[in-house]
């Protein structure tokens, strides 16, 4: 089900997945989006669960604080910038990484800075694998890993403030 609240906050599709009832949904996504948002689907329910009881000042446990902050983490990762479209398999590669945890320790700032360098980090350090999942479109555990160490790699370099790793020539 769509909802204009997610569209406003710029979140591209604008499903609300704890609503949606779709029985195509998961169908119309390639088996390697498939893969990856399983998971994700489900802990971006929870937290929006979560976050409207919490903003009536309950359930501060250390528990329900880490999955707040998860679900804060894939919020930002979903927020499409408008005409910031990505290819399929950046999307499977973040979102493998968001899976994996890569991001739980980042600032929210980082996520959306790895969104824009992304592309040209895979296309220099995972070639091989975004061959593989553009041809194939399916994920195997040792693309996936490759993907999200890629992403992850791009992450702490960002995070720690230096400039993308240009490809080795």
């Amino acid at each position: 089900m769509l909802d204009s609240h997610l569209f406003a906050a710029n979140q591209r599709p604008a499903v609300d997945v704890g609503l949606s009832v779709s029985r195509v949904g998961g169908k119309a996504q390639t088996a390697a989006m498939r893969k990856v948002t399983g998971r994700v689907r489900l802990d971006y329910a929870q937290f929006l669960e979560l976050e409207m009881f919490t903003r009536f000042g309950g359930l501060s446990d250390s528990r329900v604080k880490a999955q707040i902050t998860r679900g804060e983490r894939i919020r930002t990762l979903i927020t499409q910038p408008r005409f910031a479209a990505l290819r399929l398999v950046d999307e499977v590669a973040l979102l493998a990484a968001l899976a994996d945890g890569v991001f739980d320790p980042l600032p929210a700032k980082v996520i959306e800075e790895v969104r824009g360098h992304v592309a040209a980090h895979l296309d220099a350090h995972a070639a091989e694998s975004m061959a593989t999942v553009t041809k194939t479109g399916t994920l195997d555990d040792k693309t996936r890993a490759a993907l999200a160490a890629a992403v992850g790699d791009l992450a702490k370099e960002l995070a720690a403030g230096l400039e993308p790793k240009a490809a080795a020539s």
